[in-house]
Order: C-alpha cells, then sequence, then structure tokens
C-alpha cells in the first residue's frame, strides 16, 4: 500500500452559532493510502463524525489542506464536491438513508443516475453486481418497509459500493443494529476490506474498531493515537 488516496494537513474547523465559537476540530494530520481499513475512534461529541464529514467532502474545513488522489480539495466549489462524492465516495450512515417509495434496486441505483456516462445497462449491471456480494438480490424488487434492519443495511452497503468508489466511509455502521446483525455488518466490511475496498469507519464502539487494521483516535476534537492492529491483536 503506497498510494496515497487522503492527505490531510493541519486541518481545523470551528462552527459559530450567534457569538459561540465551538472548536470541533483542531490541528488534524491525517494520511489513508488505498486498501486500508481505518477506525476513526472516540468518545460521543469528540469530532469524530465531524472529521468523516471533511473526508467525505460532505462539509469544509475552516483551515488546513486537503488533497484526494494528490488533488486539493481543500477549497473547490460545491458542484466539484458533489462529483467527486458521486464518484469516489461511497457513504455507509448509521440510519441507513433509504428512501421508502423506491425497490431496493432503484435504492441501490439511484446514485448512479447522476453519472451521465454510465449507461442504462451499465447502472443495471452494477446494481445487479453489488445486491450479488450483499446477498441481496432476491430482494431487488422489495421496499425498504418489507426488510428487517440488517437487511436494510445491507441494502445501503450495496448503494455505497454500487458505483465502485476509491474508498467507503462508515458513519457508525452498526448503531442501529442488534449485536447479531451488527456483527453480520461487520463481517461484510471485513470482506469488502479483504476484496480492495479502502474503509474509513467512525465508531464509539471498541469491538467495532478492533475489526480495522489502524484505529485513530480522537479526543476533544484532536488526533491522540494512531495504532495499527495485528491480526493476533485483532483475533484477542
Amino acid at each position: 500500500m503506497t498510494d496515497h488516496l487522503i492527505q490531510l494537513k493541519d486541518l481545523k474547523k470551528v462552527f459559530y452559532t450567534d457569538e459561540i465559537e465551538t472548536h470541533a476540530l483542531s490541528e488534524i494530520n491525517l494520511d489513508i493510502v488505498s486498501g486500508e481499513y481505518v477506525s476513526i475512534a472516540g468518545p460521543s461529541g469528540c469530532g469524530k463524525s465531524t472529521l468523516l464529514s471533511l473526508i467525505g467532502l460532505l462539509d469544509v474545513a475552516s483551515t488546513g489542506n486537503y488533497r484526494f488522489k494528490d488533488q486539493d480539495v481543500s477549497a473547490i466549489a460545491r458542484n466539484e464536491r458533489a462529483r467527486i462524492r458521486n464518484r469516489e465516495i461511497g457513504f455507509i450512515f448509521q440510519s441507513f438513508n433509504l428512501i421508502s417509495d423506491l425497490t431496493v434496486a432503484e435504492n441501490v441505483e439511484l446514485p448512479l443516475t447522476y453519472r451521465n456516462e454510465l449507461t442504462k445497462l451499465v447502472r443495471k449491471q452494477w446494481v445487479d453486481e453489488a445486491l450479488g456480494k450483499l446477498n441481496m438480490s432476491h430482494r431487488a424488487r422489495h421496499f425498504p418497509s418489507q426488510l428487517s434492519g440488517g437487511q436494510q443495511q445491507r441494502v445501503a452497503i450495496a448503494r455505497a459500493i454500487a458505483g465502485k468508489p476509491s474508498i467507503l466511509l462508515a458513519d457508525e455502521p452498526t448503531g442501529n443494529l442488534d449485536s447479531r446483525n451488527a456483527e453480520a455488518v461487520m463481517d461484510i466490511l471485513d470482506s469488502l476490506h479483504e476484496q480492495g475496498a479502502t474503509i474509513c469507519m467512525v465508531t464509539h464502539d471498541p469491538r467495532s474498531s478492533r475489526r480495522a487494521s489502524r484505529v485513530v483516535e480522537i479526543f476533544d476534537g484532536r488526533i491522540v493515537a494512531d495504532n495499527r492492529i495485528s491480526a493476533g491483536e485483532k483475533a484477542a
């Protein structure tokens, strides 16, 4: 693994409400290379999700530099951020974010419809491939309300990987699941990583965190530890 995918240098994020400044992140320096499985861990309110939003180009830093695939994306226009998000980044959210009146297949296909270079046939092929990886092909014509929570998260993961992104960003992906379904989702992420996916996951659950090969710990908006996890430590 030598290709730098994410390079953050001296990132800072400040939120302003009325006359109050909230320093959500300070002096964030982080590199992620292609093929890594990184967990961002820490207590609630420490800045994990804010950092993931910056990495995912859902928000912009107050100061600092962000390079994505060696392109400076620190201050690019909103439409260019949206273009990169749609083509390069797959999102997995705690709340699934499926659209209730679309079928499973239509939910997975939706982000692909914004990519004009993809024909309808290619979109269908990619949707079928993604649902197949998640063992959800038999539910393609069902609606989210007809699925269990675990199945809905599988569909959300299929949607995230359908566009063949450079990185998957998972924000508390097991937060709304019981222990059995949570374990199943973590097994899926493990499998995707073994197949070559680059994953960056936010979690406050130490058990989920140790499934990654690298754990970045955040406290009060700062990185306080950055450790690689060996196969033996994962097993333990």
